[in-house]
């Protein structure tokens, strides 16, 4: 098998679909005991170990695939669309995979073991110290830079405006402090942080064409 920068950019958007799959997946099968997605309660049901697994393996499998994507779409959206998408990459990465991995090895960990369980938050936090703050301050600039992201998006037409709209309206429901709710709280994380480039994936995969079109030589409009 010869790799072309093609097979790069369809593996890549199969890669987002799939990842898209096991996100939803994992967030609608993620427990929440009485009002609180992270107690001991939550992370030690049934359900607990497989949520982890699945969120963490799309989070991963997403972020290994949305360069790929992204590049398809580049040169319409701009310096101002690149700026935005590595802002909410780089926040992606530090909110998501930093929040998945200690939820499913250390919290968990402390959470299975009687004798160390009271040392997990009652607050949902997962851990101590200065991880609450980091994770506040990353998914505030996730969220933000998914506006700004869908914002430019719309502006330039790189992809059909309706997936602009989703990321920005994404954005901004996540913004919202919505209460803790089983199946509920994954669709409201889920859909706004996958939905979107599961759409791009599913383009390019509907698309004869696998490389970027330059400012210069512009193709057919996507349609809206």
């Amino acid at each position: 098998m010869t790799i072309t920068s093609s097979l790069l950019t369809r593996l890549s958007a199969i890669g987002v679909v799939v990842a898209f799959g096991f996100n939803l997946t994992g967030g609608l099968l993620h427990p929440v005991v009485d009002g609180n997605a992270h107690s001991v309660e939550s992370l030690t049901s049934a359900a607990g170990p497989w949520s982890a697994a699945l969120l963490l393996t799309g989070t991963v499998l997403q972020l290994i695939s949305l360069p790929g994507v992204y590049a398809w779409f580049a040169a319409r959206a701009g310096v101002l669309g690149l700026v935005s998408f590595v802002t909410l990459y780089l926040s992606s990465m530090l909110v998501s995979i930093t929040h998945l991995s200690v939820e499913a090895f250390a919290t968990y960990a402390l959470a299975s073991n009687p004798d160390t369980a009271y040392l997990v938050p009652a607050d949902g936090s997962l851990f101590t110290g200065a991880f609450p703050t980091m994770q506040m301050i990353s998914g505030l600039v996730f969220m933000l830079s998914m506006v700004v992201f869908g914002a430019v998006l719309v502006r330039t037409r790189a992809v059909p405006v309706w997936i602009g709209a989703v990321t920005t309206v994404g954005g901004l429901i996540l913004l919202v402090p919505w209460p803790e709710l089983p199946g509920i709280s994954g669709l409201i994380v889920e859909l706004p942080r996958g939905l979107a480039f599961a759409a791009v994936g599913v383009l390019i995969l509907r698309d004869g064409r696998t490389s970027d079109v330059s400012p210069t030589r512009r193709a057919a409009p996507v349609p809206a």
